[in-house]
């Protein structure tokens, strides 16, 4: 076993699977529960690292990582749930496919600042699927008068799955590719330039997001304290 290995066994906590079933063509649910979730210091819209293969014995433990968006935390039932999306059939998607009641799951969080700015007057939400889980997480903080816009690109529609309270409160386009400039043509459809001081959300591919956050900048002017980009993937 390495040292890092070992490290990391001493660090993080552990929770077991309580379910783990497919939602979407490439996503699943994956619900931890135990002790360690009950007085867990949580803010909708962080994260939670989880390291795979710690729970094998000797020198069968290894060290992967992966990062994923709390999609909810139950604290009375020491419960939370997960998103995995398996787009990129990596080590992740892999454990996702794996996963079965009584694992052991090894973690370490929550952690993350993609948070929703809860002195902002309206905000908007701009990312593909592989964002929903954090973005559900997001909206079910705004109280029902806060304005609200927006845009998740799906190539599929099995590619989308309901929140966890059966709703399905954010707009899907279901397109085979979406541009930066597409996302914001839909978020404008809206009333994007009507939200004075709306806050700007924007999730999903690294290079999306990136021409999405220079579009803002430079041909609308949107102030960059207004602005929160954070890549799921690249």
């Amino acid at each position: 076993m390495s040292i890092f290995t070992s490290l990391a066994r001493q660090v993080t906590q552990q929770a077991t699977v309580r379910r783990a079933e497919r939602i979407a063509t490439h996503t699943y649910r994956i619900t931890l529960t135990g002790p360690a979730l009950e007085h867990w210091a949580y803010i909708p819209g962080q994260t939670l690292n989880v390291f795979f293969g710690l729970a094998a014995a000797g020198d069968a433990a290894n060290l992967r990582k992966r990062t994923y968006s709390v999609w909810g935390h139950d604290a009375g039932r020491h419960e939370l749930e997960l998103a995995v999306c398996t787009f990129s059939d990596g080590p992740g998607a892999q454990w996702a496919a794996q996963c079965r009641p009584g694992d052991a799951v090894h973690f370490y969080g929550p952690g993350g600042k993609f948070l929703l700015d809860p002195a902002a007057p309206a905000h908007v939400f701009l990312g593909d699927v592989s964002c929903l889980a954090h973005f559900y997480a997001l909206r079910r903080q705004l109280p029902p008068a806060v304005p609200c816009i927006s845009v998740i690109h799906a190539r599929h529609r099995n590619d989308v799955f309901a929140d966890l309270d059966g709703g399905l409160p954010l707009r899907v386009e279901v397109v085979d590719s979406f541009s930066a400039a597409q996302y914001l043509q839909a978020a404008e459809a809206q009333g994007l330039r009507r939200l004075a001081g709306a806050h700007v959300y924007w999730g999903g591919p690294a290079a999306t997001c990136a021409a999405g956050y220079r579009l803002l900048r430079h041909a609308w002017q949107w102030p960059t304290a207004r602005i929160k980009a954070k890549p799921f993937w690249k």
